[in-house]
């Protein structure tokens, strides 16, 4: 069962447990609750949430990832359960193990499936000219990618997208915010896929920086980008929309989006786990190639996220 989104934005609102759910309260109001297991991700993007300790162990302990929002919708800390796999010691032996070469050529693959979705992206949303030149960028990868290919592409695809005057930047309103609202949830699966898989997050492949505890998450989740430029772009979003609640909802439901995985047709959210799997099955194996999971623009199969 692919387990929910349940995202607390409204402030001033107290999280406890009873009998398997989390009961959600304003004041002595109660307003809803949700089965524990029914939870995959629990999202704070509210700063006035109250909760105890054992939510959170409740919910690792079923191997769910609690994300905190700060200020623009940038995740600031993640709790996660990286101590609940059973093979865990063996795997982190592995990961440590990765040597450069192994890691360079697994990036590739990455950035190769990255700059292709992103050809797919603006094919949808009627670019199909850049889209043509993206995808040649795509062949021109190297391992490891010395020549920084994702990011020449990066540059053509933005100004693609958005127009020559968009500029990437999180720190920006507008687009950006709305950009950094669907990646923080995007990555906050991509975390719990890795967690779950045993896979120590802080053990990057190219991401590589002291301060930030989810390099490898932060590696993978690159595949996954392009489906969240394309849920804003087909938004109709510009620099003066404001992220209400209504756009939040659209923004989770790219966890739905369909992708092509070595199971079949499975929603972006479950592919994760088999991308994560696969990860670890190279390592294991020696053999640095990964199943990368493959978008071709297929429709929604939406789920759904639950907003309290």
């Amino acid at each position: 069962m692919l387990g929910r989104v349940l995202e607390i934005y409204e402030e001033n609102r107290y999280l406890s447990l009873k009998r398997g759910f989390i009961v959600i309260q304003h004041g002595s109001e109660e307003l809803g609750k949700v089965p524990l297991d029914d939870i995959g991700v629990l999202l704070l993007s509210a700063q006035s949430v109250s909760f105890s300790k054992n939510i959170l162990n409740a919910l690792a302990e079923r191997g769910c990832v609690t994300i905190l929002c700060g200020k623009k919708y940038i995740p600031q800390s993640m709790v996660l359960p990286v101590y609940s796999h059973y093979v865990f010691a063996k795997i982190l032996k592995t990961q440590i193990a990765a040597s450069a070469p192994f890691k360079k050529r697994v990036w590739q693959q990455i950035v190769i499936q990255k700059i292709k979705h992103q050809a797919t992206n603006l094919k949808l949303c009627g670019k199909a000219q850049k889209a043509g030149l993206i995808e040649k960028i795509a062949k021109m990868v190297k391992s490891g990618d010395p020549d920084n290919r994702e990011a020449y592409a990066a540059r053509m695809y933005w100004k693609a997208l958005f127009g020559k005057d968009f500029i990437r930047d999180r720190n920006l309103p507008g687009i950006n915010t709305f950009l950094n609202y669907g990646y923080a949830v995007m990555r906050a699966s991509m975390a719990r896929a890795v967690c779950a898989s045993g896979l120590l997050p802080a053990l990057g492949l190219h991401h590589d920086n002291y301060l930030n505890q989810f390099c490898l998450a932060d590696d993978l989740f690159e595949i996954y980008r392009p489906m969240v430029d394309c849920t804003v772009f087909q938004l109709g979003i510009n620099d003066s929309s404001e992220l209400t609640p209504e756009y939040k909802t659209k923004l989770t439901e790219t966890l739905w989006i369909k992708v092509h995985t070595i199971e079949g047709d499975s929603p972006a959210f479950q592919s994760m786990q088999y991308l994560t799997a696969s990860y670890v099955h190279a390592l294991e194996e020696g053999k640095p190639v990964i199943a990368v999971p493959s978008w071709t623009g297929d429709a929604y199969d939406i789920s759904g996220a639950e907003q309290v």
